[in-house]
């Protein structure tokens, strides 16, 4: 059984740019957004269901995930799968388990990356296939919509919506993957302010945690310490 691998409501609430599976070309798009209310509400909006679905993404693979895939094809065969995969697949709309069985027909070397022969790709390979690249894609949604969040915040959010992204960014950010983590971390800083110190230390304490999400957190409160006081 393949698919579907994107919730239709995250789908519905992931327009362009955010969809795009290039990181350039979406960041080169999200460049351009203005920030409109408009904008800004639907930002907000896609960014709670994209961290909820990475926080279950987390909860079920824990903070590396190859989603069964040989590290063949992460390791030797990446970056040429991954020219094809934009090609076939550009947005998040694209990854259906159709469109993966005919990616895999036509780029997929079978033996070289799986040490198997066969005419028509198994449905676990499309499966597999079609989470991995699902999964990359709204990982970089998410990293963009924090990003564009945190330049806009400061000028462009108003106290609610500000409000609403920090607290969105604190309830997952104890639940993502680390490599997140260090982007959502001196997010909420920018955000929330050195208010949040006691939220950082809390993350930094926490032994549960990656070590480099505890990281992160010790150094943006050792920030905070150094930091002078306002005049």
């Amino acid at each position: 059984m393949t698919g579907p691998w994107v919730a239709p409501e995250l789908l519905a609430a992931l327009p362009v740019p955010w969809r795009l599976a290039d990181p350039v070309e979406r960041g080169r798009a999200t460049r351009e957004l203005p920030p409109d209310p408009q904008q800004r509400a639907e930002a907000v909006r896609a960014l709670e269901l994209c961290l909820a679905y990475l926080v279950d993404v987390k909860d079920r693979y824990g903070d590396e995930t190859d989603w069964g895939l040989p590290r063949a094809f992460f390791d030797d065969y990446w970056f040429i799968l991954y020219a094809r995969l934009k090609q076939s697949m550009p947005t998040l709309a694209d990854v259906t388990p159709e469109k993966v069985r005919d990616w895999a027909e036509a780029y997929l070397d079978a033996e070289d990356v799986f040490d198997a022969t066969w005419t028509t790709p198994p449905d676990e390979v499309v499966d597999r296939v079609g989470r991995s690249w699902a999964f990359f894609i709204l990982q970089g949604a998410t990293e963009s919509l924090v990003r564009w969040l945190r330049q806009v915040g400061p000028e462009h959010l108003d106290e609610s919506e500000r409000a609403r992204v920090v607290d969105l960014l604190k309830e997952a950010t104890p639940r993502l993957q680390w490599r997140l983590t260090i982007i959502t971390i001196p997010t909420i800083l920018d955000l929330g302010g050195p208010d949040e110190k006691g939220y950082f230390d809390r993350l930094a304490n926490e032994p549960g945690l990656h070590e480099k999400t505890r990281a992160e957190a010790e150094s943006v409160s050792s920030f905070i310490d150094r930091a002078p006081e306002p005049i």
